[in-house]
């Protein structure tokens, strides 16, 4: 315990908002619980303890919570972020220095290498970034300061955990501001339970062996859905008056039913025989996908959807196809938060929408625009816009 108190020295000048007392109270408070959690988890007391000397809070991480590009980005923008020239020709010169791991990667999981590879680019830019802050400085800050303090509550007993097996020391284990470690960014639960030791050296060592690297990443896409050789996504044309209501990014439809309804792949292929759903992630003036069934176990890696699609667009880049046919619009805009959340009561006063008033564009949001959009002769699209607010705060109850 004598390591926790000695950790509020300077808590005064971190948070001095609170002040003294109450700097020191909240966060010593919070670190004695999640001790208290990690010895009933059979966590020795002190791997704990050493894990958590000096522990002092990051809030940088806390602000960095509240300001993820996947929420203050239009598709377009994070696009043009995730994949440009030099990411492109870096990956492909990845795919070729690593040919042979990963075509025995592939068999072995059935994950293509160009999505392997794609994953590795959006989450460290092929390791030239790993992280350079505390693990679990970060996470410790994250679950004690964050609404998601259960969940963040739960990676710093999984990094103990990792720590407790002698995997690596609290120095060695950094990674980004949320904790995420390694080449491919996986946060601690997922190095527990994917994590594999590919090259046998007794360790599995996702900073420095890309044996171990590919083969945790396709082990933890294999585990969360991924099925084929199937890519995640395909951009389609729509055809003139197709009712955009049915781009709901829920209702799934085999690509027999889309062609009836004369859904066309934009490069002029066919569309493979599964089921998909339909989105319209810049609206109606933008590109049209079909999300196929492994477009779920590239979500399920990153609840972001724009994060998704760059993924699916990366791994087709560097796979050799196109770069997107459909032009983006030029006057999609971000929307600030405080718009939204003004969006979302109104939507809400309307009776059209129920959940949190959050400030995030997520499904249900865009279920709430595209009825209201319906309502009022607007192309249904569910994809907010500045003007469409704007109108939305004329209308009445």
């Amino acid at each position: 315990m004598k390591h926790l108190r000695s950790i509020v020295l300077s808590l005064a000048a971190v948070l001095p908002q609170a002040g003294p007392a109450a700097a020191q109270a909240d966060f010593l408070s919070c670190l004695q619980r999640l001790r208290g959690e990690a010895i009933a988890n059979g966590i020795a007391p002190a791997v704990i303890d050493n894990a958590f000397a000096g522990l002092q809070p990051d809030m940088r991480v806390v602000d960095l919570d509240g300001k993820q590009p996947e929420f203050s980005l239009t598709f377009g923008q994070y696009l043009r972020n995730a994949i440009n020239e030099q990411r492109l020709q870096m990956g492909q010169q990845k795919l070729a220095q690593f040919a042979p791991l990963l075509a025995q990667i592939e068999r072995q999981y059935g994950v293509p290498a160009a999505y392997l590879v794609a994953f590795w680019g959006m989450e460290s830019n092929y390791g030239t970034y790993l992280g350079d802050m505390p693990v679990v400085r970060s996470l410790a800050t994250l679950a004690c300061y964050t609404r998601r303090a259960a969940f963040f509550g739960n990676e710093l007993q999984q990094a103990l955990r990792i720590l407790a097996q002698g995997r690596i020391t609290p120095a060695q284990m950094k990674g980004s501001w949320a904790g995420a470690m390694g080449n491919t960014q996986f946060m601690p639960s997922t190095y527990m339970t994917y994590g594999i030791d590919s090259d046998g050296d007794g360790r599995i060592d996702l900073w420095g062996s890309m044996p171990d690297v590919f083969a945790s990443s396709a082990n933890f896409l294999r585990g969360i859905g991924w099925q084929s050789t199937l890519p995640a996504q395909i951009e389609v044309r729509l055809p003139q008056g197709f009712p955009l209501e049915r781009a709901d990014e829920v209702t799934e439809r085999p690509t027999s039913e889309w062609l009836a309804m004369g859904v066309r792949a934009a490069d002029g292929r066919p569309l493979p025989t599964t089921t998909a759903v339909l989105v319209l992630p810049s609206g109606h003036k933008g590109p049209a996908f079909l999300l196929l069934p492994n477009f779920k176990a590239v979500m399920n890696w990153n609840r972001s959807q724009l994060y998704a699609l760059s993924v699916g667009h990366l791994a087709q880049r560097l796979a050799g196809g196109p770069d997107l046919i459909s032009t983006l619009p030029a006057d999609d805009v971000p929307l600030r938060r405080d718009m939204i959340l003004d969006m979302q009561r109104r939507l809400q006063a309307l009776g059209l929408y129920e959940d949190e008033i959050d400030g995030l564009v997520g499904p249900k949001t865009r279920a709430a625009v595209r009825v209201y959009q319906q309502r009022n002769g607007l192309p249904p699209d569910g994809h907010p816009t500045p003007d469409m607010i704007e109108r939305l705060r004329t209308a009445r109850p």
